[in-house]
């Protein structure tokens, strides 16, 4: 009986063991992953020119983040800022692409045309105040209609001050 309880006790310990490690590893692992985005951050946030890139690589695709889906790198002050790493799972936009949002981005009235864009498709404001009215008054079926359309355009153009 003895012997059981020992070899029970040797199972548990070696589980225990096992686990702390695994949670080890991932607090690692979680710690790795916050200082490379506070580096994508502080480098983005003091380099314009990877703040530029950062704003290309974010209108290809909205959904990427700097040091989590990639990281932007430049070796030396001269050298302009690069895609060191690409670990998301979309495709890495080529240097066409990244060539043409840098261009688009460079234009001075880019800002105006994207906010226009977005007006165009939002909801007139009477709209809006018809549906809050609306929802108000109980009937909060144009509300949500209201704020489908709403969300189908920031969807479809997402502000680029994600990587400031």
């Amino acid at each position: 009986m003895d012997k059981g309880i020992t070899n029970i006790v040797i199972v548990v310990l070696i589980v225990v063991c096992a686990f702390i490690y695994i949670l080890w590893k991932n607090s690692r692992r979680t710690k790795d992953a916050i200082l490379l985005v506070a580096q994508q951050q502080s480098l983005v946030g003091h380099d314009e020119r990877a703040r530029t890139l950062c704003r290309a690589i974010h209108m290809l695709n909205p959904n990427l983040t700097a040091g989590v889906d990639y990281v932007i790198r430049h070796d030396s002050p001269e050298q302009e800022p690069y895609i060191a790493e690409w670990m998301a799972d979309t495709p890495r936009p080529g240097d066409t692409e990244i060539n043409s949002a840098l261009q688009e981005i460079s234009d001075v009235h880019h800002e105006e045309k994207y906010a226009a864009m977005r007006r165009r498709e939002y909801p007139s404001v009477g709209e809006q105040l018809e549906a809050a009215y609306q929802a108000r008054q109980g009937n909060d079926a144009k509300q949500l209609e209201v704020d489908e359309k709403i969300r189908s355009v920031r969807e479809k153009y997402p502000k680029t001050d994600e990587c400031v």
